[in-house]
């Protein structure tokens, strides 16, 4: 369905859109494409329903799902118990027998020919859940495993964009990154090393590992780059950097 360098492609853009380099909405309807989707969407709870990014999505439909259906919708405490991260089709979250006797799958999925969906589920800086849905027509056929295996593939990616994209937003974020852009942080290339690799979800260890360091002098590295960026943790570091244009993922 995508090959190898597509795949890295969608990755880079997945970052793109944490910093702002990138739309979402390009983002999703990429995503829509690979996974042979009819339309898309995606939602951080915590925020108003203006902010959600809709691909090929009546927004009609969507605005009743909010105003009502999000209030019924058999799926949607089930995912929340789901560990972040986690991606499911809706028959594997609820039977579908029991699923098509729903008010929300008769009155409002049907109708608009959107009957079947493949979700993924996390959760922003806040805590708050982010929810990406791709919705398909019923003229195709059930989301399968290969539809799977690709969005569980860019999971992690998609998880910690969005935490990226939330530290970002917020206003201290921001100033500190105009602060910080004023001062010029200089980060050594080891520095960046150690962070790019941590954007991509290594652990210490991973990182030495791949670089041929120890786990000590790869701590030391990560430690330097924090207090020249000023974060209080390692994802604020990466999250900063990347808003600098300190990292090349």
């Amino acid at each position: 369905m995508i090959d190898e360098h597509g795949l890295n492609k969608l990755i880079g853009q997945t970052y793109d859109a944490a910093i702002g380099d990138e739309d979402w909405a390009a983002l999703l309807e990429r995503l829509k494409r690979m996974l042979g989707g009819t339309a898309a969407v995606l939602r951080w709870v915590g925020r108003p329903a203006a902010q959600a990014t809709r691909i090929d999505m009546n927004p009609a439909f969507d605005q009743l799902y909010v105003e009502h259906y999000q209030r019924v919708d058999p799926i949607m405490p089930v995912i929340r118990r789901l560990p972040p991260g986690s991606v499911a089709t809706d028959r594997m979250l609820m039977p579908g027998g029991a699923l098509e006797r729903t008010e929300i799958y008769n009155d409002l999925l049907l109708p608009n020919d959107l009957p079947t969906s493949i979700t993924w589920f996390g959760l922003d800086t806040a805590t708050q859940p982010v929810v990406l849905k791709i919705v398909r027509s019923r003229r195709r056929p059930l989301f399968a495993d290969e539809e799977l295996r690709l969005l569980r593939f860019l999971a992690p990616h998609v998880a910690r964009a969005v935490q990226i994209e939330g530290r970002l937003a917020t206003a201290e974020g921001r100033r500190t990154a105009v602060q910080l852009s004023r001062q010029g942080p200089g980060l050594s290339p080891r520095e960046r090393d150690c962070l790019a690799h941590i954007a991509r979800g290594a652990s210490s260890k991973g990182i030495a590992r791949q670089l041929a360091l120890s786990v000590h002098t790869v701590n030391q590295y990560i430690g330097s780059a924090m207090r020249k960026l000023q974060a209080s943790s390692r994802s604020e570091a990466v999250a900063m950097a990347l808003v600098l244009g300190l990292l090349n993922l």
